[in-house]
Formats: structure tokens, C-alpha cells, sequence
């Protein structure tokens, strides 16, 4: 009896030591699944808030590129001698309306209200669609931008100072890493729902070219262009950044489960804003890791090992996440290429070294490319400029990079030291590369390329001086009929033996 005792004594004791080894490794494996619910609902929080923290920035980079856009293209007019002349006769010409807006910023930029008007909000031309119609109209459409026609006087007057036979705007200071001119600091832009169609209004007053304004027309004569973003361009948009669904809605109509992102400096329930469906790459972490995590509840044995392995998976995840949002960052979707961000960065870095290692510095526009999406519509266009691009990286090859910077503006950067001959001869191998047919569809698409040429030290050691040298040289291979390359000892040739007081 005694040892019977001991005996069933000793199950009991094994029967305990088993419930408390199964309620251990019960408690354990709980443990496990907890602290793997923890992490994997924190990295789906982490992935979404990166996520959504990225797009929210390409989208308002977009915008804002919309804008400025907008801003450079009216610019051309609006800081022109010619608009300026004709406006000091009090009005423009039928001739002037027809060829420079409604055949340039109409039919080629496809702006739809072109309106002048004074300080009083009461226009007196205005354009719409590229005819002419009532004033009427056009004080009608000046109501839904008043205080941007406010903010531009007000940015005028901050913005001028006498020089004694008048007035003169101050150019604002060159940004290193940029590649256009500057643009005088006095318009007003925004985003804003024009007739029942969100629409980029921006407003600049009309200056000579010189920003030389005489005592007698200090009051100025403001230009108002309004461009209404159509589907095919929010569908461009949602190509190049990878998002869905972009669309213009007040704040109170914006889908639970889309984002967006505010239109101007609008704070109101009632304003309008761009929204889109998310990406959520935390749907792509939670789908991956949630059976893993069910498989590692049932096998106790492998859970710190296939922990290791999805934890693993899901970091890569990310980080393959992150490095694919900065490669698309650096470089241009339709073509490979990099892009101005890409360029802007490689141009500070040669200008760092230039003076133990010259540079050159090519900006190259294609001739006749808005032909050819007129004609055979954006897929030919698109199929030309990733064949172009293809073919400019093969000619420059490893002498330098190639940059699309936007539309069909390209710019090449020779960093290896190569003498301005050499880099002459590689432009006219870019011309030819450019005026080479592309097949596409059973047609040939035909263009050409107008290249500027500056290098450094020669002609500036920094980005503020060489890419406005570049520009000009390019404007001179327009000017002097396409197809050529200019470098800026052209210009600076062409500009001495100008009279005084004439432009070239």
C-alpha cells in the first residue's frame, strides 16, 4: 500500500509537472504571438505612415510643379517687350491676340481665360478659349481671383524701386541648384474652382524685359491666366507618382479610406483639396506576415527561427520600399533617365570640383515634339522620348550623364574634362541622334533637337552662373533655326555686336 501510494503520489506530481509544462509552453507560445502582434501591427502602422507621408509629398511636389509650370509659360508673355509696347496703346492688337494667345498659351499650353485688368478688378481684354469676348465676362472671372489680383499689386509694389528716370523690380537672387531663370517674385498663384472646374490661376503684372518700368506707366496692367486641370492631366499624374483614384473634392466628400492633401492655404470644410487612394503598403506587410504568424503559434519548436526569417522579410520589405520611393525621387519614370532632382544634385557636385576637374554642361530642347503628339497622340511621344533617351545615353556613353528634366527638355553633364571641341562634336552627334526617324506603328516620327553648349570654368564655376549660359546659348540655336548647337561664346559674341539699347 505504502509503495502504491508512493506510486500514484509520483503521477500526480508528473501529472502536475506536465499541466505546468503544457501551461508554460501554452503561456510561452501566447507570449510569442502577442509580441508578434505587437510587432507586426506597429510595422503596418510604420509602412502605412511612411507611405502616406511619401505620396503626400510627390502629390504636393506635383501640384506645386503644376503651378510653376504655369507661372514660367505666362511669364514669357507677361515679362515681354512686345505685350509691354502693345499695352502702352491701351489695349492689344487682333494681330497679337491671335498669334501669341490663342496660337501659343491657348492652342499649345491649353490656357482658357487669358484676362488683362488694372488695379480696379474691371477687365478690359479677356480671352477666352482662345476668342475674344466681353469685358463683361471677364470682371465676371476676375471675381473668383480677387485677392490673388490684390496680392500681386501688393507683391509689385513691395517689389520695385526707383532709379531715378522710373521704376525698376528687383530680380530675385539665382538658386544655386536650379535650372531655370528666375522668375520676378511679383505673382500670385493658386489653386482654386473656377466656374465649377479646379483650375491654376496665376496672376502677374505685364513688365518690359529689362524690369525697367518709365515714371509715366508705374501703374501696372496685371495679366490673369487660368488653366483648368483636365482628366488627361490627373491621369498623367497619377501615372508618373503610382497613385489611384486623384481626383478635386471639398474636404467634407473625401472618401474614408482615400488621402489628400489641401489646395493653397484653404483651411474652411468647404475647400477643395486633391485626393487619392492610398497605396497602404502596410496591407503588403499585414497579408505576408499574418500566416507566418499563425504557423509560428502552432510550431513552438521554429518560432524564433521563422521569427527571425519573416522579421527579416518584412525589414526588407520596407527597405526595398524606401529605396524604390528614392530611386523614383532621383530618376524619371517614362524614360529611365534622372531627373531634374537627379541632374540638380550631379551639377552641385561637378560645380564642387571644377577647378581640378572642367565641366560642360549641355541643354538640349526637342524641335517639333508637340507636333507629334498632336498628330499620333502621347503613346508616340512617350515611345520617341524612351527611344531618344536611349539613344542620347548610348552617344554620351561614359563621358557624362543624361538628365530628362521634364516635357522634352533633356540636359547632358560632361564631367570627365573633355575640351569644348570634343564636347561640339558630341552635341552634333545628340542632333543627329534627335533627327534620326523613330518608328512607331507603321509611321516615322520625325523630330530635331536644338542643343546650348557652356562649360566651366570658361563661362562660370557655379550653377547659378553656367545653366543660365546654357539656356542662352540654347535660345540662340532656336533663334538661328533649330537643328544647330550654339555655345555661350556665341552669345556673348552676338551680344557685343548688338547696338546699344537693342536685344539680340
Amino acid at each position: 500500500m505504502g509503495r502504491n501510494a508512493a506510486a500514484q503520489t509520483g503521477r500526480r506530481r508528473t501529472g502536475r509537472t506536465v499541466v505546468l509544462i503544457h501551461v508554460a509552453c501554452a503561456a510561452l507560445a501566447l507570449m510569442i504571438v502577442a509580441s508578434l502582434a505587437v510587432v507586426l501591427d506597429r510595422s503596418v502602422d510604420e509602412a502605412d505612415r511612411f507611405g502616406l507621408t511619401a505620396e503626400r509629398k510627390l502629390v504636393d511636389g506635383e501640384l506645386q510643379h503644376q503651378i510653376d509650370a504655369v507661372v514660367q509659360y505666362q511669364a514669357e508673355l507677361s515679362f515681354w517687350n512686345k505685350t509691354y509696347t502693345e499695352l502702352g496703346q491701351g489695349t492689344l492688337s487682333d494681330t497679337f491676340i491671335k498669334e501669341e494667345m490663342t496660337d501659343w498659351l491657348w492652342q499649345d499650353f491649353g490656357f482658357n481665360w487669358m484676362i488683362f485688368s488694372d488695379r480696379s478688378a474691371e477687365a478690359f481684354l479677356a480671352v477666352k478659349d482662345g476668342l475674344k469676348v466681353g469685358r463683361q465676362e471677364g470682371t465676371r472671372i476676375l471675381r473668383w481671383a480677387g485677392d490673388l489680383l490684390e496680392e500681386a499689386d501688393r507683391l509689385y509694389e513691395a517689389g520695385i524701386v526707383a532709379d531715378g528716370s522710373g521704376w525698376r523690380v528687383m530680380r530675385p537672387a539665382r538658386d544655386s541648384a536650379a535650372l531655370e531663370a528666375p522668375v520676378p517674385g511679383i505673382h500670385a498663384t493658386d489653386i482654386r474652382l473656377i466656374d465649377g472646374v479646379i483650375s491654376i490661376v496665376v496672376v502677374q503684372a505685364v513688365l518690359p524685359e529689362n524690369l525697367h518700368i518709365p515714371a509715366f506707366r508705374r501703374d501696372p496692367v496685371f495679366m490673369i491666366t487660368i488653366k483648368p486641370f483636365s482628366n488627361l492631366m490627373l491621369r498623367n499624374v497619377e501615372e508618373r507618382l503610382g497613385i489611384s483614384r486623384l481626383s478635386f473634392t471639398s474636404v467634407r466628400n473625401v472618401a474614408e479610406s482615400d488621402i489628400h492633401v489641401t489646395l493653397g492655404n484653404c483651411s474652411d470644410p468647404s475647400c477643395m483639396v486633391a485626393a487619392w487612394a492610398p497605396r497602404r503598403p502596410g496591407s503588403f506587410v499585414r497579408s505576408e506576415t499574418l500566416p507566418s504568424v499563425i504557423v509560428i503559434g502552432l510550431i513552438a519548436t521554429l518560432v524564433m527561427t521563422f521569427i527571425a526569417l519573416r522579421f527579416g522579410a518584412v525589414v526588407s520589405a520596407l527597405e526595398a520600399s524606401e529605396a524604390e520611393n528614392r530611386h523614383q525621387a532621383r530618376h524619371d519614370r517614362l524614360t529611365g533617365l534622372i531627373n531634374r532632382t537627379g541632374f540638380d544634385q550631379a551639377l552641385a557636385a561637378a560645380t564642387l570640383r571644377v577647378a581640378e576637374r572642367p565641366f560642360s554642361l549641355l541643354c538640349i530642347d526637342l524641335d517639333r515634339f508637340k507636333a507629334v503628339n498632336d498628330t499620333y497622340g502621347h503613346p508616340a511621344g512617350d515611345a520617341l522620348l524612351k527611344v531618344l533617351a536611349e539613344r542620347f545615353t548610348s552617344t554620351v556613353g561614359d563621358l557624362g550623364i543624361v538628365a530628362r528634366l521634364g516635357g522634352d527638355e533633356f540636359a547632358v553633364l560632361l564631367d570627365h574634362g573633355i575640351s569644348q571641341e570634343s564636347a561640339m562634336q558630341l552635341a552634333r552627334a545628340l542632333i543627329v541622334d534627335a533627327q534620326t526617324p523613330v518608328p512607331f506603328d507603321g509611321q516615322l516620327l520625325c523630330v530635331g533637337c536644338s542643343v546650348g553648349l557652356a562649360s566651366a570654368p570658361k563661362h562660370g564655376v557655379s550653377a547659378r552662373e553656367i545653366v543660365p549660359a546654357a539656356d542662352r546659348a540654347l535660345y540662340r540655336a532656336k533663334a538661328n533655326g533649330r537643328n544647330c548647337v550654339r555655345t555661350a561664346d556665341d552669345v556673348d559674341a552676338t551680344e557685343q555686336n548688338q547696338p546699344d539699347g537693342v536685344a539680340a
